[in-house]
Order: C-alpha cells, then structure tokens, then sequence
C-alpha cells in the first residue's frame, strides 16, 4: 500500500486541505452581477450577433436598449480571413486556417472600460477536393464554433471590466 501508516495520509490530508482553503479553484466565467447588457452590432455579421446573445441569455444577461446604469457592448468590427496552410502534391489547397477577429468596446454610462479591443480565433480544418460540399458545410460549422468561442471570449472581457 502506499500509505503505509496514518501519519502520511494525516500529512496528505493537511496538504490537499491547505490547497483547497488558499482560494484554488479553476478558471470559470461569473458575471452574475450583471442582467442587463445593451448590445450595438451595426459592423458585424447577423450570426456573430446571434452567438453573442445566445451566451449572454445562457448566463441569464438579457439584452436591451441603451439606458443609464446599463452595460453597453459594442461591436465595432468583424473580419474573417481565410489561407492555405498546406497542400497536397498538386498544389491544390489541403488545409485551411480560418481566422475571425472581432473589435469590441465596453463602456458603463459613458466612460470607457475597454476602449477598443480584438478578440481572435483561429481554426484550422481540412479540405476534400471529391467532395467540396462537405468542405463547405465543414467551413460552416467551424465558423459557427468561432463565433461561440468569439462570444466566450467576450463574457471574459465582460467579467474582468465590469466594477465590482
């Protein structure tokens, strides 16, 4: 047995139990303070949006108009690109990298929390040149994946601006 006597396991007892009373915990989003949020998206895509306010709703934060008091989010920007990260042996395209950028800005009743800030995500996925609807379809899904990774990232910056 590895513990052989009550002394050890006494020991790794305290240990495990000075871990847990020094505040270690993983990483997770609380922005339970928050219920309201004004959203203003003019330069980004419908389904970015949409991603957005879906994980919003998730953490209970419903989206409304601009009012005093409330958080306001904006969207300032949202750029997709797209490159070839390798080949197959007649030059045609193997592997894409997928890579969408979203510019935000937070502000509470006029000054700004986060004046201008870009939140990346970057995939990388493969191409079948047999079958170019499956290589579509599969671009599609991987950018509804970003958008909700983009929108995690978001709460994030949310949670770490908001006072309090």
């Amino acid at each position: 047995m590895w513990f052989p006597d009550s002394t050890q396991r006494l020991f790794v007892f305290f240990i495990l139990l000075g871990l847990a009373g020094c505040g270690f915990q993983l990483r997770g989003s609380n922005i339970s303070s928050l219920q309201t949020v004004s959203l203003f998206a003019s330069e980004v895509s419908p389904a970015s949006r949409r991603a957005i306010v879906k994980e919003l709703s998730s953490y209970s934060v419903i989206v409304v108009p601009a009012a005093p008091g409330v958080l306001a989010v904006r969207l300032l920007d949202e750029r997709s690109m797209r490159r070839s990260v390798a080949t197959t042996r007649t030059i045609d395209a193997a592997e894409y990298e997928l890579r969408l950028e979203l510019d935000v800005s937070i502000a509470l009743d006029g000054v700004l929390l986060l004046e201008t800030g870009t939140l990346i995500e970057e995939r990388v996925y493969s191409v079948d040149k047999v079958n170019l609807s499956a290589s579509v379809e599969e671009q599609t899904i991987v950018l509804a994946e970003m958008r909700s990774a983009l929108a995690r990232k978001l709460i994030r910056q949310i949670e770490a601006v908001i006072p309090g």
